[in-house]
């Protein structure tokens, strides 16, 4: 959803190619990440059906690493849109 509003807001300020290439990467990578969460949880589920604090483990790391792409998305178009809100 917050990729929606920044994908708006650069049409709107009329983001330079290296602005969209960074926006398009950020999401890219998100998108990647919660991929690897996906199959990573697929996976510990298929090996590891009943609980076990290692499964767990796995699980809370992998949805971190997503949290980290996130985080990284956000500053990275934050920049992106603020660099071109002070170029105006």
């Amino acid at each position: 959803m917050l990729a929606l509003a920044v994908v708006i807001a650069g049409v709107l300020l009329r983001l330079p190619p290296l602005g969209w290439a960074v926006v398009a990467l950020a999401i890219g990578l998100v998108l990647a990440a919660e991929l690897l969460n996906t199959a990573l949880e697929a996976v510990v589920d298929l090996v590891s059906p009943d609980d076990h604090p290692l499964a767990k483990r796995a699980k809370d790391v992998a949805a971190a690493g997503v949290l980290a792409a996130s985080l990284a998305a956000l500053a990275a178009g934050a920049f992106v849109l603020v660099a071109a809100l002070g170029s105006r």
